[in-house]
């Protein structure tokens, strides 16, 4: 006689398959996104920094703080510029790229977030980014690595990237302890340069 399955194994053999791969597809998902997260973030900060030196550059200067674009003014002008020219947009964005609301890390609860005193700008590649100088010693970056697309959550897919004018470094400038607990996803920047661009929180 010859053996073959039946139907009924076959199906059996497919109600095993679709529960295992029910099982197993979240995480796996979960864990693709984060990754593309990272290095969407990743692609973004080098994008910042090229503009950065590119500013000196035309300026004909070392660092940053020599430039116009570290000057603090109202309604953020020479920040939008700096955005304006060295970087690739979707046309003017006359509206903020951001949504406007974040949550932290494994917390449902919605916070509200503005840019005042802000220049943004959504990238080409769909990032959105905001740039704000409190001071000439003191400018910072936000990136939502999907602009207004989910999950929008602090230290996922927004983070806030610090530069210091005075060197032209990027760094992280609030504590890493507190990234699971900032909407603003303060201090998760630093918490991937410690991990070497992991996500392990």
């Amino acid at each position: 006689m010859k053996k073959a399955l039946t139907i009924g194994e076959l199906l059996i053999t497919m109600a095993i398959i679709g529960v295992i791969a029910t099982l197993v597809l979240p995480g796996f998902l979960k864990d693709y996104h984060k990754k593309l997260y990272v290095t969407k973030l990743k692609k973004t900060v080098e994008a910042i920094e090229i503009a950065i030196n590119q500013a000196c550059i035309d300026n004909n200067v070392s660092y940053f703080n020599q430039t116009i674009y570290s000057q603090y003014v109202s309604g953020g002008g020479n920040q939008q510029a700096f955005l304006d020219k060295y970087f690739k947009k979707v046309g003017n964005v006359t509206s903020s790229p951001f949504n406007s609301k974040y949550r932290t890390v494994g917390d449902n609860s919605e916070n509200t977030i503005t840019f005042v005193n802000s220049g943004w700008a959504k990238l080409a590649s769909g990032e959105a980014v905001s740039f704000f100088c409190h001071t000439k010693t003191n400018c910072h970056f936000r990136v939502d690595v999907n602009s207004t697309d989910g999950p929008n959550v602090g230290g996922r897919d927004f983070f806030v990237v610090n530069i210091d004018p005075d060197t032209n470094q990027l760094y992280n400038g609030y504590p890493t302890a507190g990234c699971t607990t900032n909407f603003k996803g303060e201090g998760c920047f630093g918490l991937l340069l410690e991990n070497n661009w992991e996500v392990t929180y």
